[in-house]
């Protein structure tokens, strides 16, 4: 683990939900695993309209005892909550810790792009943890440090092409 370094991850649950057969124990240590190879850990938030997740409230409530925030943010009719406030979340945590420091965004939305170049130009290292899917813009993975795949990493799943018939 890197010495000193400071490491923040920002989940926009609704874009990167795992399967509710999943333990949430385990999809949280899969993240920490990635992040303690950066530095530690002090910040992990999930962003969400929970009103709109109540059917799994007892899946959510097993991330809090992990050390993930669970940060409620209801829509009301509005569009991109749950963007901005990930995107202000981590430029605060950009101004709070200067650089050499790590952001950890869990998304698929090609909005975070502007963010993510801005904080590499400040020499953040910045960790894009996405699904693969052709709806992962490809505008949001050119602006990555480095890009891990979700499934693969984080869900335990094979690549297809590694499946068998």
């Amino acid at each position: 683990m890197p010495d000193g370094r400071k490491v923040a991850i920002f989940w926009d649950y609704e874009n990167c939900c795992p399967p509710l057969k999943s333990q949430a124990f385990a999809i949280v240590n899969g993240i920490q695993r990635i992040a303690h190879v950066f530095g530690s850990v002090t910040t992990f938030k999930a962003y969400l309209d929970m009103s709109a997740q109540s059917s799994n409230a007892a899946f959510r409530s097993e991330f809090q005892p992990s050390g993930v925030s669970m940060i409620d943010c209801p829509h009301n009719g509005r569009k991109d909550v749950v963007d901005k406030m990930i995107l202000v979340d981590m430029l605060a945590f950009a101004i709070d810790h200067h650089s050499p420091a790590t952001v950890i965004l869990i998304a698929g939305d090609r909005d975070y792009a502007y963010a993510m170049s801005t904080l590499r130009l400040r020499q953040y290292n910045v960790i894009l943890i996405a699904p693969t899917s052709s709806n992962v813009s490809q505008s949001l993975k050119s602006q990555a440090s480095l890009v891990i795949d979700w499934n693969y990493a984080i869900l335990r799943k094979r690549p297809e092409a590694d499946t068998l018939p």
